[in-house]
């Protein structure tokens, strides 16, 4: 009895035992199970013959890429290099800290080349309006007085986004308080274009190209702010016949929101504005002055051939050789009419020829007996020319064709005689 009690214990615990050593077996992976016989605790040196560990791709170690640090804050560029060679030419380039970035670009890009220098004509805080002082003339004319430039490019405007003094005539101070004009506003816009005018006016004083150069968005500043100042600029520019240039797709993505990265010049994404996201990075600076950098070379240093005006091309035709084919006849109006003679007046009606056919859409009769005559019925034609020959008379004579054959030999005898 006890005996059966002990086996009745015991047969619970075998099963027991025996799922947990299929549930070990099971958990082993599939390479395990073939190599001491599916159970880990028994391990064959003879059967276990596991391959060494190799290192999976994704196991390997990634090397990073270095990223482009942010530089520092960078308030203003390097300063300007004093080459080994003075250029032939030089430019000026003027404005506010925007153009010390613009100028500091041009360097870079003329920096092996002989042909051509650029000179900084720069105030850091500097803009358009100076509260009626009239300082900004006065340092204006200071600076292209000494200076014989091939070219000048203008950049002005950021410190410019405040409201504005109306200036009344020089010489009148009555005591009565000017009118101020908020900025953006219709009087603002106005007021602003005309100091826009007053120095482009300055500008072209020099008697050479005058590039005015857009400004770029800026962080923490309102596209519509700056938006507002370049199409002023922009306006006047076109008004005054100098060159705008406008950067602003340069440093915006591909939703047209302000970027600090974008392609330099050779189309590789680089870091093109500084930590403040104002001042700009040594490819940025370039990228910057790339599209005057074009004009330049455009309008200065390989300008187009100038064509001669009307008058002299008209005179200086090359002479015609007597036996050679004229180019072009001369030119005929097809809607002019004839001159009028006789005693019809001037304004009576009259149809040209050409009116009828060209405008009136008739066209012209066809010649008789032509492909396109489609008259009927058809036109007498001429009588043909008939070839004198044997067997051929012609109409009208008297002469009867004669036949290919011998005709009979007529007999000398009387119809009476009788031949003996």
């Amino acid at each position: 009895m006890a005996l059966t009690r002990v086996r009745r214990g015991a047969l619970p615990r075998c099963l027991a035992g025996a799922l947990l050593l299929a549930g070990s077996a099971l958990w082993e992976p599939a390479a395990a199970q073939y190599s001491g016989f599916g159970f880990p605790f028994f391990g064959n040196q003879w059967f276990d013959q596991r391959p060494p560990w190799v290192p999976r791709h994704r196991d390997l170690p990634r090397p990073r890429q270095p990223r482009e640090r942010e530089p520092a804050s960078i308030t203003t560029p390097p300063p300007p290099h004093k080459p080994d060679v003075a250029p032939a030419k030089t430019g000026i380039v003027i404005g506010d800290s925007m153009a010390e970035w613009l100028a500091y670009g041009l360097e870079q890009a003329y920096a092996e080349s002989a042909d051509i220098g650029v000179v900084r004509k720069v105030r850091q805080s500097t803009g358009l309006i100076d509260q009626c002082k009239g300082e900004l003339r006065k340092w204006v004319e200071q600076s292209l007085a000494n200076e014989k430039p091939v070219f000048v490019a203008i950049m002005i405007g950021i410190n410019d986004r405040h409201s504005m003094q109306a200036c009344g005539p020089p010489g009148k101070s009555d005591g009565v308080k000017s009118a101020t004009y908020p900025f953006r506003s219709k009087e603002w816009a106005e007021a602003y274009g005309t100091e826009v005018h007053e120095a482009i006016s300055l500008l072209k004083s020099k008697g050479v190209p005058v590039f005015w150069v857009g400004l770029p968005p800026a962080k923490n500043i309102r596209d519509v702010d700056i938006g507002f100042l370049n199409d002023v600029f922009r306006e006047r520019a076109e008004k005054d016949g100098i060159g705008y240039i406008d950067v602003w797709d340069v440093f915006v993505d591909e939703d047209g929101d302000f970027s600090m990265r974008g392609p330099d010049v050779n189309g590789q994404t680089r870091l093109l504005r500084a930590a403040d996201g104002h001042n700009f990075t040594k490819q940025g600076a370039r990228k910057l002055a790339l599209y005057l950098e074009r004009e330049i070379s455009r309008t200065v240093l390989h300008p187009a051939p100038a064509e001669p005006p009307v008058a002299a091309r008209e005179t200086n035709t090359p002479p015609v050789k007597p036996n050679e084919r004229p180019i072009a006849g001369p030119v005929v109006p097809l809607t002019e009419a004839p001159p009028v003679k006789g005693d019809a007046l001037l304004g009576a009606a009259s149809t040209a020829p050409a009116d009828a056919r060209l405008l009136g859409g008739e066209s012209a009769a066809p010649a008789r007996g032509r492909a396109d005559d489609f008259s009927w019925p058809r036109a007498q034609e001429a009588p043909a020319v008939v070839q004198e020959g044997p067997g051929y008379a012609q109409e009208g004579s008297g002469v009867v064709p004669r036949s290919g054959k011998p005709s009979a030999r007529r007999s000398s005898r009387k119809p009476g005689e009788n031949a003996h």
